[in-house]
Parts: structure tokens; sequence; C-alpha cells
């Protein structure tokens, strides 16, 4: 199973940044055309000519539709050059399945992470980007030349931190380290802190947990979802964190 890689997440990561980079996908595609290809009868005949620095191209051009630098746009001649690589190959369904399934082995065996947002999110394009070269490929097609890289993000699942894993430990609220009563509050020192990664991606839809002026905009609806125990979704603050905000909300709101 592939590992997460340690993102902090300030902000929402790109499918390229989570992956790995292009290390990682580049330890993919070596590992996919030098091993799995070239082993499989049905994909080797395909990729018997191609250069020597075609497994670096395929990374650069995932990176790019994955949300990293434009390299395959400025190096190797963006979707134009990818489609051409494509007309009258003929590729059959047969070899795209073949594609498809032998990539996700190397994803495994090079490390990319294999939660479920980027899984989801991986294969959406794979199978995608696959069945638009079949097409591009078969005789008689005229593909648009001028497009774009597309660009592929998160999708329905959203992205990881959003969802509350089964196997994600459980431990009692650690109220050590809460102010004292009577103690100045602050948004940066003591509220914030509150607000796990996870709790802000799933309200990442609606306002930021992390930004003072969202949270003082929101505070009266926050706290009584607090109160009411729906907020977070997987379990309930301590008495003593819903007083907190609630100290915070009632003496000014503090940065």
């Amino acid at each position: 199973m592939g590992r997460r890689p340690e993102i902090e997440m300030d902000h929402e990561p790109t499918l390229f940044e989570w992956a790995g980079g292009l290390p990682a996908l580049t330890r993919m595609t070596r590992l996919f055309y030098e091993k799995y290809v070239a082993q499989d009868p049905l994909l080797q005949p395909l990729f018997a000519k191609m250069a020597a620095d075609h497994p670096e191209r395929v990374a650069a051009w995932l990176g790019e539709t994955f949300g990293g630098p434009k390299i395959y746009t400025e190096q190797y001649g963006g979707y134009p050059h990818m489609v051409a690589e494509h007309i009258g190959k003929a590729l059959s369904e047969p070899q795209r399945a073949r594609w498809v399934r032998l990539l996700g082995q190397a994803a495994d065996e090079a490390g990319l992470p294999a939660d479920p947002e980027f899984r989801s999110a991986f294969v959406s394009y794979i199978e995608w980007g696959s069945r638009i070269a079949v097409e591009n490929s078969q005789p008689g097609a005229s593909p648009p030349l001028h497009l774009p890289v597309p660009h592929w993000d998160w999708g329905p699942a959203g992205p990881p931190g959003g969802r509350i894993s089964a196997l994600a430990p459980r431990t009692e609220d650690d109220d050590m380290g809460l102010p004292a009563a009577g103690a100045a509050v602050s948004f940066a020192s003591h509220i914030k802190p509150l607000f796990r990664a996870s709790d802000r991606q799933s309200m990442h839809w609606a306002f930021d947990l992390w930004s003072h002026q969202d949270v003082v905009r929101h505070a009266d609806a926050i706290l009584e979802r607090l109160r009411a125990g729906t907020m977070p979704c997987d379990r309930a603050w301590s008495e003593a964190k819903v007083d907190l905000f609630r100290r915070w909300l009632e003496t000014g709101q503090d940065e």
C-alpha cells in the first residue's frame, strides 16, 4: 500500500503534490515501461521503438495534468504532440485495458499514495485519457490538435482530509493546555488549533475554519453546532473546548 506524502495542509494540495511530485511519477513510469510493458506480449510491440526518455515524457504529461509544472508543454510540444503520438496507431480496447491495469500495478510498486481520494482521481484520469487515446488512434479519426493539456483535480471524492477514516486512531479529548478561566483567548493561539485539518476540509465548501474572518462571520452557527455535538462530524468537543469557543466569541473575537 502506498504511503501518503507528508504535506502540511495549509492549502489544498494538487494531485501532483500529493503523488510525491515528478520523482514519484517518474519512478512509476520507469517501472511501468521497463518492467511491466517490457514483459507484456500485448503492449511490448506497441512500445518496442519508444524513445529512451519516453518514461520521463509520460511522467511530465501526468505531472502537468495533475497540477504540476508545465514541463510537457514547454519541453515536449504540449497537447498537439501527445495527440500526434496516437494518430494512426489503431489501439484496441484490450490494449487499453491492459495499459490501465499495469499502470495501476506500477503505481502500487512505486509507492504512490493508496488513499481512496487520490486513487479515485488517478484512476479517473487514466480511464478517461486512455479512452481518448484509443478514440484518437482509430483509422479516419480527426482529433482536435490545438487544445491545452487537461487539468485534473480531486473530483467528487474531494481531497484527503475531508473524510474521517474508519482506521483513524480514536483518542480521548485532551484539554490540557487550554487557557485558564479568565485568561485572554485569541483566535491564532487558542481557537484555530482546535480545528483539525479534517475539520477544516469538511467545511471548506462553506467557509474556512482556519480563517479568523470566516469564523467570526459564522461564529454563532459554529457555536450552535458545537453545543449540539454535530461538529466535528466524528465526535463532539468536550465541554471545556465548547466553553473556550464561547468565551472567545463573547469577549471580542481577538485574532
